[in-house]
């Protein structure tokens, strides 16, 4: 296997910067130590797929797009009618056991985590900020602690995580990451940020 490198090395070196007021509102990072796995059912085999993994997992699969469940140390999310990303914490390879629970006539197991980066940003402007950059509903009500959507940051396709109370992950594709990392540092400026090397 492979090392992963990050896309943002050189960017994470240059640090934080005040805002208008002297102050840094803002914690933008890159999140690491982290796994992605894609699980895709075909046609008419959806119950299949669930009750493969469901042992694995120790959870069911979400029923809704859009939505994250939160399972021990993994998030599993629905990203499509089909089709469901299993994002795991640490080093955990879950390709190797899904592969084996997954019939090649029950669905498809894709790892994704060298084609992704994830950029955190956290803080009370958090929301505001994104909201610059995004043609999506992040109020509160709507956008609730782990909802997910897959949209666009200034016409750059990202999956968006709200994964705490005042934190969101951004998934993007490694090619676009560095751009993705320049507007949110542009967009931070009158607020002020700090850089974090991971978290």
């Amino acid at each position: 296997m492979f090392e992963r490198q990050s896309a943002l090395t050189g960017a994470l070196q240059l640090g934080g910067h005040d805002g208008a007021s002297g102050l840094r509102q803002l914690r933008l990072g890159e999140a690491r130590d982290w796994e992605l796995v894609q699980i895709a059912a075909f046609a008419q085999s959806l119950d299949a797929l669930e009750e493969a993994v469901r042992p694995l997992l120790s959870a069911d699969l979400p029923a809704r797009v859009g939505e994250a469940v939160v399972a021990g140390e993994r998030c599993l999310m629905k990203t499509g009618p089909m089709q469901f990303w299993i994002i795991s914490r640490g080093n955990e390879d879950l390709a190797r056991p899904l592969r084996a629970a997954i019939t090649t006539d029950t669905g498809a197991v894709t790892p994704l985590s060298h084609s992704r980066t994830c950029i955190f940003i956290e803080g009370s402007r958090a929301r505001e900020l994104l909201a610059q950059g995004m043609a999506l509903d992040l109020h509160l009500e709507s956008f609730r602690t782990n909802s997910f959507a897959l949209t666009n940051l200034h016409h750059t396709p990202v999956l968006l995580h709200r994964s705490g109370e005042s934190r969101y992950e951004l998934y993007a594709m490694r090619t676009f990451a560095l751009s993705i990392w320049e507007w949110l540092i542009d967009a931070a400026l009158p607020y002020g940020y700090e850089v974090v090397k991971t978290g």
